[in-house]
């Protein structure tokens, strides 16, 4: 992809139908995969799909028309003592989203910055989007799963529950956890054959964000104002 510099800032807006087919693209893209052999990736109809049942949580970040970034997310109903364990593809429905409109809690469901974009900080305003998202239904919080990817760099020495600890403790740093825990996420259970992933040998762990806004005496709502933002560009001198 080559970067699009006619703008001052990168935007995170809602998603929209007419982005579908580009972060259809983008997934793959992202992980290797194909429209012809999309391998438990999203489609572009599953996309279009997403935004009618939760556009409240649905967003993707533009560099001028050029989608490079994007998250995805449901509503759920669920107990913070009985995590979700199973493997990340049944819990979204094999792609469509296991959506529960009046859910207490959200799910995270995926969340890709393109590899040109990474470290630009369009993950942690897409991120910022979704906990404002959680504040303004008055949801309980945010809940998902979490891939340990660079646990197989040191899987010959420990076991997953102790590199958990150790990512937690500081004594390893994960590709992926590390910046959810920094993102104010609480690592929980283990959850073996979450993805069909060398990096992390299938192993991910659920992770949870208690949403510090939430107000038990206000209703949880059923919709809110969908929300724009700017991701400022770094000026060369500053790089």
């Amino acid at each position: 992809m080559t970067a699009n510099h006619s703008r001052d800032a990168i935007l995170i807006v809602p998603s929209a139908p007419d982005y579908a087919a580009q972060m259809e693209d983008l997934m793959h893209a992202s992980y290797g995969t194909t429209r012809e052999h999309p391998d438990e990736v999203f489609t572009e109809a599953m996309f279009r799909h997403h935004m009618e049942i939760f556009p409240e949580g649905q967003f993707v970040a533009l560099d001028g028309d050029q989608v490079i970034g994007q998250t995805v997310s449901m509503r759920i109903r669920f107990d913070p003592a009985h995590p979700i364990l199973e493997p990340w593809w049944v819990t979204v429905g094999e792609g469509w989203l296991r959506h529960v409109p009046d859910g207490e809690w959200m799910y995270g469901v995926e969340s890709v910055v393109h590899p040109d974009y990474r470290s630009q900080g369009v993950g942690g305003k897409l991120m910022e989007a979704r906990f404002d998202t959680a504040r303004a239904l008055n949801l309980h919080g945010v809940v998902a799963g979490s891939a340990i990817i660079s646990y197989s760099q040191v899987a010959d020495q420990v076991s997953p529950a102790e590199y958990v600890q150790g990512v937690v403790e500081g004594r390893f740093f994960d590709g992926n956890l590390s910046k959810q825990i920094k993102k104010g996420f609480r690592p929980g259970a283990l959850i073996e054959g979450y993805l069909p992933d060398m990096d992390s040998l299938g192993w991910g762990v659920s992770i949870l964000w208690e949403n510090p806004d939430h107000d038990p005496a206000q209703p949880i709502l059923r919709h809110a104002p969908l929300r724009r933002y700017r991701i400022p560009r770094r000026s060369a001198a500053s790089s």
